[in-house]
């Protein structure tokens, strides 16, 4: 009855889904400097802005994993801390497959979306997008001309693990803050300039995030081990106001549904017919 797992069997699983392997990973990194007050703005409790105010946007590929499968992803992140543990808070994470986002988002708490992933390079030109419905809203562009380190590297990410509640007002418990650290083996990397393009989206609104200077673009090829651990509890109340990444734009979820249901509504000249609620 493969509803139900054998205790070897959930051992098996346990083994691959507390370390997640990532191989032949590929991707782009561009570092920028951002607004400080926005970064404090988007932070919630208990993490405070990291010493720096620099934000970083990633596109890659991933060409198989042990927990997901091959998939193409996007981010978006601002640096942060927690107490003296420094890493990068998840605002946008698109995946290109259901699997990838499943496990981000119930092992880890990741805000991942199925979305359009791009991922190309040339020589040494670089680039990528992230899209969801029919919106470009997270551009990535690099030209990586010159060597940058290789070997062993710790990446360090932030994120949020909580579920609503059935009736729909607040969480089932207080949401837990995670600490997602990703050991890479680094094979190829260079370095040089970038571009990063936002657009808006009401479901992804990532160009609320200003762009004041890009400071690093870094192209990196290798391999990953990805492990998380809850570190500390936020207050569901004062957690609430952020939560929201994860899902679309309710109003506008909500608006296009009830436009549809006009639209669809029969006139005497067989013909659907807009109508748009005050």
């Amino acid at each position: 009855m493969r509803f139900v797992k054998s205790e070897e069997e959930i051992n098996s699983i346990n083994a691959v889904t507390s370390r997640c392997h990532l191989i032949r990973l590929r991707m782009l990194t561009v570092f920028f400097e951002t607004d400080p007050t926005a970064v404090a703005e988007i932070l919630p409790p208990p993490l405070e802005p990291a010493p720096n105010h620099v934000a970083v946007a990633t596109v890659g590929e991933v060409g198989n994993s042990n927990a997901a499968g091959p998939y193409e992803f996007a981010t978006l992140g601002v640096r942060a801390k927690y107490g003296d543990i420094v890493g990068t808070y998840g605002l946008s994470a698109p995946v290109s497959t259901a699997e990838a986002m499943t496990f981000g988002r119930e092992h880890f708490g990741e805000p991942r979306k199925l979305a359009k992933i791009v991922f190309e390079d040339q020589d040494e030109h670089v680039w990528g997008s992230a899209e969801r419905g029919e919106i470009r809203f997270l551009s990535l562009r690099g030209r990586c001309e010159h060597p940058a380190p290789v070997g062993r590297q710790e990446l360090s990410d932030f994120h949020f693990k909580f579920l609503p509640r059935p009736d729909g007002f607040g969480f089932d418990s207080p949401p837990q803050l995670v600490h997602v650290t990703t050991d890479m083996t680094v094979l190829k990397a260079r370095r040089g300039r970038g571009e990063i393009v936002f657009r808006d989206s009401s479901h992804d609104p990532v160009i609320d995030l200003s762009v004041k200077q890009v400071l690093d673009a870094v192209y990196v090829e290798g391999h990953a081990y990805a492990t998380g651990r809850l570190i500390a509890e936020a207050d569901p109340k004062t957690f609430l106001p952020y939560s929201f990444n994860r899902t679309d734009c309710a109003e506008t979820t909500a608006e296009g549904t009830v436009l549809h249901a006009q639209a669809s509504r029969q006139t005497r000249e067989g013909k659907g017919q807009w109508r748009k609620t005050a």
